[in-house]
């Protein structure tokens, strides 16, 4: 690779500006107009740790509950699992939302099922 011509200067080890009135030293080959061999300035240091070959192959599935548990999250997942207006990849972000608020927050708070509901049901008003 050393007796390759380096492709930002063309060989000249100089590159001038846009106007020509200035030049510089190539960063590329650094004034030497040959391409760089990089190949020992830099290192791969990917996967270096050995954390990184003890990860497993698949992801664990996520510890916690699979379903709302407070009465509130149970309604409001089932209002959403009704709903007519929503696709089912949504479905299940919101359910999947209900659940991450439930763990965060205790239960569901009202603002949050305002929130839920508006989505599944659209242009009704909210009880």
């Amino acid at each position: 690779m050393e007796s390759e011509v380096c492709h930002l200067c063309g060989g000249d080890g100089r590159i001038g500006n846009a106007l020509g009135r200035s030049t510089a030293t190539c960063p590329g080959c650094h004034g030497s107009g040959r391409r760089a061999d990089t190949s020992t300035r830099f290192r791969d240091v990917t996967k270096t740790k050995a954390s990184h070959y003890d990860r497993p192959a698949v992801a664990e599935a996520p510890k916690g509950p699979r379903t709302p548990v407070t009465a509130e999250g149970v309604q409001l997942a089932r209002e959403v699992t009704e709903s007519t207006v929503l696709a089912d990849d949504a479905k299940a972000r919101l359910i999947a939302e209900i659940i991450n608020h439930e763990s965060t927050h205790g239960r569901c708070t009202h603002t949050f099922m305002k929130k839920v509901r508006k989505q599944a049901r659209p242009g009704q008003p909210n009880l």
